[in-house]
């Protein structure tokens, strides 16, 4: 029976120890959030984040190797929550499966993380970072939709991967929007982007001379 009883304190032992583990490498990411949201991926530190997690330097070390490696799993996971969110949207919507549906629930819940968008962008833009892939994510799942849609001729007249990436432009633009401007909110920015797909530009506009 002590034997038994050792085994189970040893496994309870080693459950706690699990959670003690999981729950600093959750302050730690969340923490990291808020230092790169703070002061760029570039100028945080390792410092700046152990002291909002409220942990040793030495404690980083036991769940990452490096900054870079917070940086892509910090990127890599939110984006994947986000990418679940936005596919049980869809799924939940009267819609289904469709392309204004899926713009819709882009912009929802790109809104919400609209600072990690920021963040992801920013440290793209400014180095060389191994982890940022929503652009390319976005860009190959239109233009897969838009594929379906060639094989039925109905985009015969399209060239349909030049028509994807200006789709993404258009999305990524208007998230882009939203790191100085908190308006228009989502639901206007989708309306915004849809109108121009399904209509474009007023003809006056693109005739009429334009005053230089």
């Amino acid at each position: 029976m002590r034997k038994v009883s050792q085994n189970n304190d040893g496994e309870r032992g080693k459950d706690r120890a699990s959670r003690r583990r999981m729950r600093t490498r959750t302050d730690l990411l969340k923490a990291a959030h808020l230092a790169f949201a703070q002061h760029g991926y570039h100028e945080a530190s390792i410092a700046d984040i152990t002291e909002l997690a409220d942990v040793g330097v030495g404690t980083f070390y036991l769940h990452f190797r490096d900054k870079d490696e917070i940086f892509t799993t910090l990127i890599d996971e939110d984006f994947r929550e986000m990418h679940e969110q936005i596919a049980a949207t869809m799924v939940e919507n009267p819609q289904g499966h469709t392309l204004e549906a899926l713009i819709r629930a882009i912009f929802r819940h790109a809104y919400t993380r609209r600072d990690l968008f920021q963040i992801a962008w920013s440290a793209r833009s400014n180095g060389p970072v191994r982890s940022y892939r929503p652009h390319e994510e976005l860009l190959s799942c239109l233009t897969q939709i838009l594929e379906t849609f060639e094989n039925e001729d109905v985009l015969s007249a399209y060239h349909v991967p030049l028509m994807a990436r200006f789709m993404t432009g258009i999305i990524t633009q208007g998230i882009h929007w939203w790191f100085e401007n908190d308006a228009p909110g989502p639901d206007e920015m989708a309306e915004q982007a849809l109108s121009l797909l399904r209509h474009g530009l007023p003809e006056e506009i693109l005739t009429r001379p334009a005053d230089l």
